[in-house]
């Protein structure tokens, strides 16, 4: 992202919009008349999923060249509630606790739209599960902060999660159209890719996946931010990965 771009960017009150979700509209009015699938497990207590990282996870969009912005309801975090609740119905709550041109430096110290320490925020979070899409921003502040600097601060949200009790899930982030990405992001991603191996933990791959679709710059609405059509595709890359965490869960 730009610095004009994270200039601009602040934190926004967050949506918790349910959108169609790759079971398409018809099928949430469904599942809202009937109930989850015939079946399939219901949990009573909350399973609550913390959905941590910048823009991307946000589900920030603009038009303009960048004068103007706005969160789309097909944001990840809702798309993913959404599935999971037609599965295992409305218990399973997805808090989107994305911030527009957020580090993960920034997540850790408290800095840039967080009130609070990660380490203060883990200790009171009810969720039990949390995803963290950082490394977009990273990348573009690699002078600042290079990928030793990036691989220290993830292990150390790791740790602070698991201490706290989470299962923490690791997810890359998607390709971007402007020159750090092919130079720079890979090597962030790789760090995310070797913490979740030697943390053992789950992942969420992105950036080859969506790297390799033929069209996939036609799919960012500005060369940084997904399309809704983008947007599904990691969200439903996310449920991949989460629900049977989920399932786990309420056994």
């Amino acid at each position: 992202m730009t610095p004009d771009y994270r200039l601009a960017c602040s934190r926004v009150k967050q949506v918790r919009a349910l959108a169609a979700a790759m079971l398409g509209v018809a099928a949430l009015h469904a599942v809202a008349a009937t109930g989850p699938a015939s079946g399939a497990p219901v949990t009573e207590r909350p399973i609550i999923i913390d959905a941590q990282g910048d823009s991307t996870m946000w589900g920030y969009q603009t038009s303009d060249d960048f004068k103007k912005s706005w969160q789309t309801p097909n944001n990840p975090p809702a798309l993913l509630q959404a599935a999971l609740q037609a599965r295992f119905g409305p218990h399973v709550i997805v808090q989107n606790n994305g911030v527009p041109g957020a580090t993960l430096a920034d997540r850790e110290k408290g800095n840039n739209g967080y009130s609070q320490t990660y380490a203060q925020w883990v200790a009171s979070s009810p969720a039990h599960i949390v995803i963290v899409n950082f490394a977009l921003n990273d990348a573009d502040n690699h002078v600042k902060e290079p990928p030793a600097a990036f691989r220290a601060h993830l292990m150390r949200f790791i740790e602070e999660s698991q201490g706290a009790g989470r299962i923490v899930v690791l997810e890359e982030p998607n390709p971007v159209d402007y020159a750090v990405n092919r130079t720079i992001v890979p090597r962030y991603v790789a760090v995310v890719d070797e913490m979740a191996k030697h943390y053992r933990l789950a992942l969420i791959r992105q950036y080859a996946y969506i790297g390799a679709m033929h069209d996939w710059r036609a799919l960012l609405i500005d060369g940084v931010h997904p399309t809704d059509a983008l947007y599904r595709i990691k969200a439903e890359r996310q449920r991949e990965v989460v629900e049977p965490i989920v399932a786990k869960l309420v056994e």
